[in-house]
């Protein structure tokens, strides 16, 4: 096979790279597209398979996962080589290797460490527990990209705007360029995430690993390349020397950078290799090339080792009560429009932060703490940064795993994710007998969920007051949000609780503190 990818592997890694970013950045102008604006999500094999396992049905968007799968069955972890945008972005820091230049094959133990953590994340899912999914890769990138360098350049660039519209002959064209990129690389308003912080530091730790050894994170951690490693454990092409040629010079063992060439250079490790043929571009006897049936070494975690890992992980998935430390505070907690029951929700969600990219208003953040540890980084509505827009229904056209589903924008228009409750002791209108009514104004619903009633007020008067309608509320938060008291609202959108059939509404008479 005398193609020679190598040649042209950057420019390959370079096209996947922008292609991520500029279907990341479109997510929420809802653009069709002969295939889902959350490719790379669709197209890994692992959030497919835990996705399955964690009771998805099966759905064409699982399709490009398969073409992944096939790929691997081929050519072993070229995706890891070529399309994989984290890859790409941990090869720039390539550099960091020779910071503390650590000698090759100091953590040779390591090497199953990968299938181990893949065997982690799988059995925690089976279990139900899906929070370790903020390790996969594509999860991971996707997340940090929104909460970082999407609100950078909407920041640059609505500063650049801002000094270029002073000038009159300019200012047009300026309006022109702002409304073509509004929606994907500039907003409203600056966006912002409240535990993006805790994102980057983990982002910043991956790349950091550079530093102990050139894709460091790729070939001792990564769950998606553990499954990868598995499933291209014996590709149809893989890298072959021919011994009559090899003169044992190992300039192929030294360069590689996944460490997947034996010390002897003659076999590959193909759970590791991910076809870059760097070793081919270093034989000086042009002695490598990629062919069928190759030596092959393939690492594997011991007996003892895997059923240790598998009966720890079952033990602590069914004993721990992660979904109840620390204790989470419901009263607050108001899921996207679409999204599952609260345990369906946690099973499914895979922490990726499509969805966040996707919300035109910023609206959606990315939990911490407060709903528990297993609800980390998965998606909320916090009414204090924004509002849910009545008019959008994006978070559930980029959910790769159904955890928000694909609602039509007619059913999302009526989905309810919460209620609005008015407090009486500190509303305008319900103290003083008149004024305000802000909320009633900017209800979106066409039949008004807040409207105006003649009611006796406290003081025994008789006055005109907002009340809502719960009937017909669906909780978007605009009342919140838009309501004039600088601190805690006077009105506030308090989530359902669904049991014995019937829907419980948190009001401000059975809460002692809002929060």
């Amino acid at each position: 096979m005398g193609v020679r990818l190598s040649n042209y592997r950057r420019v390959i890694q370079a096209f996947f790279f922008l292609l991520f970013l500029v279907l990341l950045g479109i997510t929420a102008k809802q653009i069709d597209l002969p295939f889902p604006a959350e490719l790379f999500l669709v197209a890994d094999p692992l959030i497919a398979l835990v996705s399955l396992l964690s009771g998805v049905p099966f759905s064409y968007e699982m399709l490009f996962a398969l073409i992944t799968v096939a790929v691997t069955l081929i050519l072993g972890r070229v995706f890891c080589g070529y399309a994989c945008p984290m890859g790409a972005f941990l090869d720039l820091f390539a550099p960091l290797s020779r910071v503390l230049k650590i000698k090759r094959g100091s953590f040779k133990r390591l090497k199953t460490l990968p299938v181990i953590t893949l065997a982690i994340v799988l059995v925690m899912s089976i279990f139900g527990v899906n929070f370790l999914m903020v390790l996969d890769p594509l999860a991971m990138l996707t997340r940090t990209t929104t909460v970082t360098i999407f609100p950078g350049l909407d920041y640059v660039l609505s500063t650049i705007a801002d000094s270029l519209y002073t000038n009159r002959n300019v200012a047009p064209f300026v309006d022109k360029t702002v409304w073509r990129l509004s929606g994907i690389l500039v907003y409203d308003g600056q966006r912002t995430f409240l535990s993006a912080q805790w994102m980057i530091i983990l982002f910043a730790f991956v790349v950091s690993l550079n530093a102990l050894g050139n894709r460091f994170w790729c070939r001792y951690i990564c769950p998606l390349g553990g499954l990868l490693g598995i499933i291209g454990r014996a590709p149809l092409y893989r890298r072959k020397v021919a011994v009559e040629a090899c003169t044992s010079c190992l300039k192929c063992a030294k360069g590689c950078n996944m460490e997947a060439v034996s010390d002897d250079g003659l076999t590959t490790d193909a759970a590791s290799c991910v076809l870059c043929l760097k070793c081919r571009n270093n034989c000086p006897q042009e002695a490598i090339s990629v062919d069928l049936k190759p030596e092959l070494s393939n690492p594997m975690p011991s007996r003892r080792t895997a059923i240790a890992t598998v009966g720890a992980t079952m033990v602590a998935a069914y004993t721990v009560p992660l979904s109840k430390w620390p204790v989470p505070d419901e009263l607050t907690l108001l899921r996207p429009p679409g999204a599952l029951k609260e345990s369906a929700f946690l099973d499914k969600c895979v922490r990726c932060g499509a969805c966040l990219k996707a919300c035109p208003t910023n609206v959606l953040q990315p939990a911490l703490l407060q709903y528990g540890v297993e609800a980390v980084w998965t998606p909320y509505l916090d009414f204090n940064v924004s509002v849910c827009d009545w008019s959008c229904n994006a978070c559930g056209k980029v959910c790769p795993t159904g955890a928000i589903e694909h609602l039509k924008l007619k059913a999302k228009q009526k989905f309810v994710v919460g209620v609005a409750e008015i407090d009486r002791a500190k509303c305008i209108p319900w103290i003083a007998g008149h004024g305000c009514g802000v909320c009633v104004e900017l209800c979106p619903l066409p039949d008004k969920a807040i409207i105006i009633e003649e009611r006796p007020t406290d003081y025994g008067k008789m006055a005109v007051l907002p009340v809502v309608v719960k009937e017909k509320c669906i909780g978007c938060g605009i009342c919140e949000k838009k309501c004039p008291l600088p601190r805690r609202k006077a009105i506030k959108v308090f989530p359902t609780k669904f049991e014995g059939g019937q829907d419980l509404f948190y009001t401000f008479d059975n809460r002692d503190d809002m929060g």
